[in-house]
């Protein structure tokens, strides 16, 4: 969970909810002793100047009042209500500003979003840009990314940012490039949500703002959780914790907390989670939020189903807790994540028949496309079922099941993942070595100025030896023009002039020295032959240029993809040939599906969707040895690229954009 964090949707409608809401906090314990009765609005207030003046005491006891108790902050706030129409434009969006921020930590999304769209319309008469407005854009793109729609949240904190950079406002622009990153890294962008979190992160240190370093650590910790890094991701909570707990942002350290006992949990230490989340329990109750009941009994249920020595009746019964929470919360897939872990918790007690009854209402939740796509719940869904229908006896069902429950798993992880997550791994190692090569930079700046003074002495003596270096250069240059072109003569008979690959000349002569070389080594060898989809209609639509924008690309991909033994050519036209030598057909299998997947998620601009289609051929050791008896290794090479050419187009006659092998 992210900046809000805790999570409820009240049942009461908006209208009904500002009529209840006094009469619920009369009857709670104590929480009308933070309202001074002297600053609630009433319909007997003389004038618009009084209720402007008693506005801006309103609004200074909800500022103080927010961190610690958002219900009680929105009960103060809502006093408001029957006035705002008196108030003057700026007050009026500051009033909405702050409802919609504190319906959204109570987890009122939708309430929230109507807020943040009423305040919105009112800043339409404004003249020019406000930080009012850049706020009640990220509070609506909060609220909507909250509802599971991530497009449109990410125009609103774009939106935002715009107007934050205009204004040069520092901390609405670190703000919105959190916002934008939490976008990224739920969308699997890892290394752009590092990129723009350590920019919020240097302008959150410049400011020295606290409350800007607990939110940047709180979603790096997320961001390192996404990608399997529990430890840094831990790292990253309890620094979060610090900062709020120094500025008393109770709620944001109690979710600090509650991220920690999460991590634990991921990390399957889960009797130190469980120890967390009863902690929390008393800090939660105060915080008037469903969906903080729900989380929290949630992870509890988890813990117990899945510690060392299981406790499933514990697991059940805080399960049953949960529920009960459940119709109020939210976002929209609460409901299937209960019922997965439902089915968990009644598997591990047995209970087989109840399990598959939730699983099957969790089926029912997940589209199609997200079933042909291998989503991960369904996945799961699918390895749970086949373990039920084994213990029940079902021998060939579970066996079936099993069977598309592994072969989902190796799709989804054939796919860029784990390349994503090891490029934002070495990313994020360099980004912390220069931030901390800057900072030894400035701790050594008294050395600098002696090594300044060395310097100087040594200035003459490099002229001395310019002078020489000159007239060396001089006869190296008359070397240089003769071999370079002699290389350029080289170079130009071996490498195709487009896209930079070697040729297809130059690629016969390695196929056979390479296929030589898997003879007397005894090694696999295989070969990619790659076909790009529609080639013809790219060109023809969009014209030519275009055309050899999209190979030129797909030269990139590949030589960024493959390893350095690895040869990719351009075999004519649109076509490609890979030579992966000490290759089985397995591991040229997966070669051939992250290229596949990599060009077809590649955002091409300006020519739409582009695919591959890739045939892939091995010669394996027992291949190799039979070979060896023929010694012919040309007629060797050239069977395998027709083998890997037919297996291409039917690739092609499956519908394109597949991998046959």
């Amino acid at each position: 969970m992210r900046k809000m964090l805790y999570s409820n949707e009240q049942k009461l409608s908006h209208s009904y909810y500002y009529l209840f809401a006094p009469l619920l906090l009369l009857i709670s314990c104590g929480v009308f002793a933070n309202i001074n009765k002297e600053t609630q609005f009433t319909n007997n207030l003389a004038s618009a100047h009084e209720i402007n003046q008693e506005f801006t005491k309103l609004i200074n006891k909800v500022k103080k009042l927010k961190d610690s108790d958002s219900f009680a902050a929105l009960t103060l706030l809502n006093t408001a209500q029957r006035n705002v129409e008196k108030l003057s434009v700026i007050q009026q969006l500051t009033f909405y500003k702050f409802q919609s921020e504190l319906d959204a930590e109570l987890a009122k999304y939708k309430l929230s979003k109507k807020s943040a769209n009423k305040g919105l319309k009112i800043a339409d008469s404004l003249k020019k840009p406000s930080a009012l407005v850049v706020e009640l854009l990220y509070n609506r793109g909060f609220a909507t990314e909250m509802l599971d729609d991530l497009q449109a949240a990410s125009e609103d904190y774009l939106n935002g940012l715009d107007i934050a950079q205009s204004l040069n406002d520092q901390q609405l622009i670190a703000q919105g490039l959190i916002n934008i990153g939490a976008i990224y890294y739920q969308t699997e962008r890892y290394k752009l949500a590092l990129t723009v979190f350590n920019d919020a992160l240097k302008i959150a240190n410049s400011l020295k703002d606290e409350d800007l370093q607990g939110y940047i650590n709180t979603e790096l910790g997320i961001l390192y959780a996404y990608i399997g890094q529990v430890d840094q991701s831990l790292k990253f909570y309890r620094t979060a914790y610090q900062h709020y707990i120094n500025i008393g942002k109770t709620a944001y350290a109690v979710n600090a907390l509650s991220n920690i006992a999460d991590s634990y949990q991921g990390h399957e230490r889960y009797e130190e989670a469980i120890k967390i989340y009863k902690e929390l329990i008393p800090s939660v109750k105060k915080m008037a939020n469903s969906e903080a009941f729900y989380t929290l009994y949630m992870g509890l249920s988890w813990s117990y189903l899945n510690k060392k020595e299981p406790d499933t009746e514990s697991s059940y019964q805080y399960l049953r807790i949960a529920e009960q929470y459940l119709p109020e919360v939210e976002r929209g897939f609460a409901k299937l994540n209960f019922l997965i872990q439902k089915g968990y918790v009644l598997e591990g007690m047995r209970r087989y028949d109840e399990a598959l009854d939730a699983l099957t209402q969790a089926e029912k939740l997940i589209s199609s496309k997200e079933k042909s796509a291998n989503n991960l719940n369904y996945l799961s869904i699918i390895g749970l079922k086949a373990t039920i229908y084994r213990a029940l006896g079902h021998y060939e069902t579970g066996y079936k099941l099993y069977s598309k429950y592994t072969d989902g798993f190796i799709d989804y992880y054939k796919h860029e993942r784990t390349a994503a997550i090891q490029d934002i791994r070495l990313r994020y190692e360099s980004e912390r070595a220069e931030l901390q090569a800057k900072g030894l930079k400035k701790k050594s700046s008294l050395q600098s100025l002696e090594l300044l003074k060395v310097e100087n002495s040594r200035q003459q003596q490099k002229m001395y030896f310019l002078f020489i270096a000159l007239v060396v250069v001089i006869f190296a240059w008359l070397l240089h023009r003769l071999v370079r072109g002699q290389h350029r003569l080289l170079y130009s008979s071996r490498i195709d002039n487009l896209t930079g690959l070697t040729n297809r000349r130059r690629l016969m002569q390695l196929g056979a020295k390479l296929l030589k070389k898997a003879q007397i080594e005894q090694s696999p060898f295989s070969l990619l032959m790659i076909d790009i989809d529609n080639f013809k209609k790219i060109n023809d639509q969009y014209g030519h240029n275009q055309g050899d924008m999209v190979l030129q690309k797909i030269a990139e991909i590949g030589t960024n993809l493959l390893r350095k033994t690895d040869v990719f050519a351009r075999f004519g036209g649109e076509e490609f040939i890979v030579l992966l030598p000490n290759t089985n057909k397995e591991q040229a299998l997966s070669s051939a599906q992250r290229l596949r997947s990599l060009i077809e998620s590649t955002d091409w601009d300006n020519v739409g969707k582009v695919t591959i289609s890739v045939g892939v051929a091995t010669l394996s050791n027992e291949d190799i040895t039979k070979f060896n008896q023929k010694n012919d290794i040309k007629k060797a090479f050239e069977q395998l690229i027709k083998v890997a050419d037919d297996l291409l187009y039917q690739a092609k006659y499956q519908g394109r954009n597949k991998v046959c092998v």
